[in-house]
């Protein structure tokens, strides 16, 4: 498993995506994000973007390791975001 750290944390309001850099050991840089609505829900939380950035804060572990899971994959979109939806916090 690679040594990842999180770069920039910004909000993409018209998807209502948290995004984020995942940086790896060699400074190599991945665009993933986080939908408002698969964090809130997963983690049982209010709805607010504020509470997404909580629950991101408070599960970082996770949210890497899920992103690393998708990176790994080759999972990106079109746009080369590697996106956390409900369907992969579920699964």
């Amino acid at each position: 498993m690679a040594q990842w750290s999180v770069g920039n944390i910004w909000w993409d309001h018209v998807r209502e995506i948290l995004k984020f850099k995942l940086i790896n050991e060699v400074g190599k840089e991945f665009l993933c994000g986080v939908t408002r609505i698969a964090i809130n829900d997963h983690y049982r939380s209010g709805d607010t973007e504020i509470d997404a950035e909580k629950n991101f804060e408070n599960n970082k572990g996770s949210m890497i390791a899920l992103a690393e899971k998708l990176i790994l994959q080759k999972a990106a979109d079109k746009e080369g975001l590697y996106l956390i939806t409900s369907k992969i916090l579920s699964g």
